[in-house]
């Protein structure tokens, strides 16, 4: 009984490594039971069809190259400089109170809930309120590299310039 027991166990663990790593784990399968029918080709992502769960048509987007990141800023905390993503960004306000701030736009105030979006290529910089941290997580919308700009000064951040 023993040895059925860690055989079992042994056969799990591999059938999870495939599933983790994505190899196929077809041999395990019993030699008495028919084989599954063939499931139906799904449409290439991105096309609209008909979906169960939804009214109309629908369809799952590529997420390649997307990365999702979450940051916390103590009261007071920004970035040092203006900054771009080659990526579109979106940030969301998870907890605590923060600001981000487009060049030549008014700073954008978030709150729990709240969201944003920083266009490919423009300077930007985010972080807490001065007297409150802020938590955020963000969504950067595809392969992107970072450029550093200018300092970003205590006048700008607090609103001042």
């Amino acid at each position: 009984m023993l040895r059925t027991v860690r055989i079992g166990h042994a056969v799990a663990a591999i059938v999870c490594l495939g599933f983790v790593f994505g190899v196929s784990v077809d041999w395990i399968g019993h030699a008495q039971q028919p084989a599954a029918p063939a499931v139906a080709a799904q449409p290439p992502t991105g096309i609209p069809i008909e979906a169960a769960g939804f009214v109309g048509k629908t369809a799952t987007l590529d997420t390649t190259g997307y990365s999702v990141g979450r940051r916390i800023f103590a009261p007071g905390s920004h970035n040092a400089t203006w900054h771009m993503h080659t990526a579109g960004q979106l940030i969301f306000a998870e907890s605590g109170h923060g600001r981000f701030q487009i060049k030549g736009q008014p700073i954008h105030e978030l709150a729990p809930g709240d969201s944003g979006y920083i266009p490919p290529g423009v300077m930007h910089w985010h972080g807490s309120v001065p007297n409150e941290s802020f938590t955020m997580t963000f969504i950067t919308m595809g392969v992107s590299t970072t450029s550093q700009g200018e300092a970003l000064t205590e006048d700008v951040y607090l609103g001042r310039k």
